[in-house]
């Protein structure tokens, strides 16, 4: 039986496009965000696009994807998207553990783009 380079080759390239697709599919950052901050920091000392994990409460929604978010320092604007509640059931009396990107901004209302919501038991 003879092998021709062509199939060696493809055989080659086979292999080692799967060992590549293995290895970057089991990668994954894991940094981030360690602890808690409150609102009342977060507005004295935040900066754009911080990374940010808060707990406290959703006590009003604004707008369609806009909450009143609250701790015990303070209240911010959030903005969660309806697939980051991902069927989880929230009211004003819910304790949750946000986790998003400080907003920054001039003109408008400094808020929260929120990533993870989690219910805090």
């Amino acid at each position: 039986m003879r092998t021709s380079k062509t199939t060696i080759l493809a055989a080659a390239l086979c292999a080692g496009v799967a060992l590549f697709t293995a290895t970057g599919a089991s990668a994954q950052f894991v940094g981030g965000p360690s602890k808690a901050t409150t609102v009342k920091s977060l507005l004295a000392s935040g900066h754009d696009d911080q990374l940010v994990v808060l707990e406290g409460y959703i006590v009003d929604q604004v707008r369609h994807e806009d909450y009143t978010f609250k701790d015990a320092t303070g209240q911010i604007l959030v903005e969660i998207d309806d697939r980051v509640f991902a069927g989880q059931r929230v009211d004003p009396k819910t304790k949750v553990r946000i986790e998003g990107e400080y907003e920054k901004d001039l003109v408008e209302p400094n808020s929260i783009d929120v990533h993870r919501l989690t219910i805090v038991r």
